[in-house]
Parts: structure tokens; sequence; C-alpha cells
């Protein structure tokens, strides 16, 4: 890659002269030593370089890296001036390069461009005055270029490191979002992301006539374990509750942690055979777990109440876990699993 130049420094980068005609390369040696370039750049540089190669095969020898930009001759003895332009493209793709040429050559001008030349500067008399604009204005070419990749470069890196920051915060978020709805203990909803969900599933099934069931679930014999046993015992009970909890509902229901050693299963869509089917299979599965969990027969029960939408009554969804509360509290006192909440009677059946 050819090294940066700046366009305003006093000194002129060496150049590289691609000429086979000697006295058409003391011409161009002489426009670029001499810089009398004009109003449009400060080209007084004598102690600019140059180096003259006269051939395409001693081109071959040259260093290319050390240049700031060539001028390169349209027609050569032993080649054309396009192929030390493909040359000259393909070893030093940033090099600026210049095509000079006879007006005779001008048609070949196009071609030049298009293969990657800055400009055809023509020999018409003017070289001390075209030929250092010519050069500066190729150089300025490349400036821009490298300072626009660079840019580029910089701004790929900035929206890459963007978008890795959006990502991070977009997992932060998602935690923060978790943590805010999740128990710590249990690893099940809590009780205020709970309260959310059941207006939002109250309001869909009023709007749309859905059927909605609620359990509450309490631990008989909890407090007695926890003293007893110690609260890092308790702890794990919770815990496996939970869990019993999680692969016992249907993927739809809401399980939760209400508080204490109580729990609840929001039942959304839930007919009122399947919400108590869902009540029977926690109470089971209870019964079967707690020897899996090394308690004793006897020493932790569980007390179930159920109730629906179109059953219990409730005309807000706060009643509707009311009527649960009491159920449970009424299968609590009669030592059954399940109650449910219903209108007929006392407003309490017995279900299992």
């Amino acid at each position: 890659m050819s090294p940066m130049i700046d366009v305003h420094d006093s000194v002129l980068p060496e150049i590289l002269i691609v000429e086979g005609d000697p006295e058409v390369a003391g011409v161009l040696v002489a426009a670029v030593t001499s810089g009398k370039g004009g109003g449009l750049f400060d080209l007084d540089a004598p102690q600019a370089g140059c180096v003259v190669v006269d051939s395409i095969a001693s081109l071959h020898r040259q260093d290319l890296g050390r240049f700031g930009a060539a001028l390169v001759a349209s027609v050569m003895h032993d080649g054309c001036g396009l192929d030390v332009l493909a040359y000259l493209r393909g070893l030093a793709p940033d090099l600026p390069i210049v095509v000079v040429g006879a007006v005779a050559d001008s048609s070949i001008a196009p071609e030049a461009i298009r293969g990657g030349a800055c400009e055809f500067v023509l020999l018409t008399g003017h070289e001390h005055v075209t030929i250092p604009l010519a050069i500066r204005k190729a150089i300025v070419h490349r400036q821009l270029r490298q300072d626009n990749e660079q840019l580029q470069q910089t701004l790929t890196r900035s929206m890459a490191e963007l978008a890795e920051m959006n990502r991070r915060l977009e997992q932060s978020v998602s935690r923060l979002e978790d943590v805010a709805r999740t128990d710590d203990l249990t690893g099940l909803t809590n009780r205020r992301w709970l309260n959310i969900m059941l207006e939002s599933r109250w309001a869909e099934s009023e709007r749309h006539e859905l059927d909605l069931g609620f359990l509450m679930i309490d631990l008989d014999g909890f407090k007695g374990l926890n003293d007893s046993l110690g609260h890092h015992r308790g702890d794990d009970v919770l815990r496996h509750v939970a869990e019993l909890l999680a692969d016992t509902c249907r993927e739809i229901d809401i399980a939760a942690r209400y508080g204490g050693d109580e729990f609840c299963v929001l039942l959304p869509h839930a007919d009122l055979d399947a919400t108590l089917t869902v009540g029977r299979r926690i109470a089971e599965r209870f019964r079967a777990a707690t020897s899996e969990w090394g308690l004793a027969a006897g020493v932790l029960g569980v007390s179930i109440g159920a109730a629906h939408r179109s059953v219990s009554g409730a005309a807000s969804p706060q009643e509707l876990v009311r009527h649960a509360d009491e159920a449970m509290y009424a299968a609590k006192k009669q030592g059954c699993h399940i109650m449910l909440r219903a209108l007929e009677s006392d407003g309490l059946m017995l279900v299992a």
C-alpha cells in the first residue's frame, strides 16, 4: 500500500515516471520538480524526486511502495501504457496513476480511466502546469478514498459495537423481566406477576366469554415441618412443590407462589372439568411425591380450593381468587384434598 501523503505538505512525494522517450521523460521530470502549478495548489516543491523507468521490463525491479504517485506514458516501446496501468493497479492498488499521452493517443483515455487511472493528461506544452495539478489531484483523490474507507470501517465497527450493546441490553432487560416476575426461591411466577396475568386473563375471558379456572393450594403441616427440620429443609420442600406444579400443569397454565407455603394455578381456557382434573392430578402426585422427598407419611399434606368463573359466580378476578381461597380453607377444615366453590347449597362442593 502506498504511504499516506498530506497534500498540504510543501514537499511532493517521490514520483514514478514510466516513459520510454527520453525527451518526454525530461519534460515530465522538469514539470514535477519545478512545481509551478498555478493557483489551485501551491506546488513550489523543488525537493520532489522522480524515478524514470524507460521500459516495462525494468518496471518489475521497482519497489512500488516508495512512490506517492505515477505518471505513465500511453505508449511504450515494449508495450502499451494500459499494460503498465494494469500492472501497477495489480501490485499497488492505492497508487495514484496519471496517464500522459499525445493528442493522437487521446482515444485510449476512456479505457485508461476505466482501468483505474485518475486522469489522462495531454502533452500540449503546458506540462509545468498540468502535470503538477494532475498529480495533486490524483493524490487528493487517493486520500479521499482512503479517508472514506477508514470512515466506513469505523462506522462498521461502531455499528457492530452498537449491535452488540443492544444485544446485551436486550439480554439485561430480559433478565430483569424474569427477575421481576419470578419468585426467587421456587422459580415460579411471583404474586405480582400473577396479579397482572390474572387481570389480563379475566379481561380476555369476559370479552370473549372464555373459561377461566383458579386453584389455591396450601401445604398442611408445613409450619411444623419447618420448625422441626429447619428452614433449609423447608425451602427444599417448597422447591419440590414448585417442580411438581410446573410438571403437572398444562403449558398454558400459570403456576405461582402466592406467599409462604401457599401456591396457586391460573387456568386460562380451562372448563370446569379441566380445572378439577388439574387439581386432582396435583393432589395425587403430591401424595406420591412426599416419600420421594424423604418425608414420613402424614407429615405433609395438601389442601386445594377450586373456583371457576362459570360456576362460582365471581364478579372480578379478586373475587375468583377469594372463592378459591374459601374452598381451600373448607378443604383443610374437612380434611379432604379438593373443594370447589359453587353457587348451589352452601356454596362449597366436595370434589375429592
